[in-house]
């Protein structure tokens, strides 16, 4: 069985050195295409860190970004944030990256970190708010689950829906 490129899963306990170098797992970088060695940082969920690889940051300004509104003031706060604070880094030889200074401080985060897989990006966390996390969310886990699958289910039956209007020839 191969490896699944460009998806992260697990998670693993690091630290981070004093000049805010952190190792990327081993098993993230096998994920990495060859020339993949630029990354994204951005403020996340739950006071984490969200680590994009570059191509895939770029994939989540087309997919997310780009259909939010312009002009509401939610929109651009948040779009200012996310720009102001955001960070790039890119991978050394050793397999490290350099973790902004603000965003460590954001996440309150020293030394000893847990890098989560989160699918396309990953996760930086304080070590305590992730064990927080995940007792608070684990009994959860099942409705959560079945939620998100209901709303999987909708969105896809809206852009079927979307689709068959907008079809040549279809019915208004």
């Amino acid at each position: 069985m191969g490896l699944i490129r460009g998806r992260f899963f697990g998670s693993f306990e690091y630290t981070i050195d004093a000049k805010g170098r952190l190792a990327v797992p081993v098993a993230f970088r096998k994920k990495l295409a060859p020339d993949e060695n630029t990354f994204i940082f951005a403020p996340g969920r739950f006071h984490t860190i969200e680590v994009h690889p570059y191509k895939e940051w770029e994939d989540y300004e087309n997919r997310v970004l780009r259909y939010q509104p312009e002009h509401t003031e939610e929109s651009q706060r948040f779009t200012t944030l996310l720009y102001a604070t955001s960070g790039e880094a890119e991978l050394d030889v050793q397999g490290r990256i350099l973790v902004p200074k603000h965003l460590r401080d954001w996440a309150g985060i020293n030394q000893e970190v847990i890098i989560t897989g989160a699918g396309k990006f990953f996760l930086i966390w304080q070590p305590e708010r992730y064990r927080q996390f995940v007792n608070e969310s684990m009994p959860r886990y099942q409705n959560d689950r079945d939620e998100a699958t209901r709303q999987g289910w909708e969105r896809l039956r809206h852009f079927e829906r979307d689709e068959e209007v907008s079809r040549p020839g279809s019915a208004e």
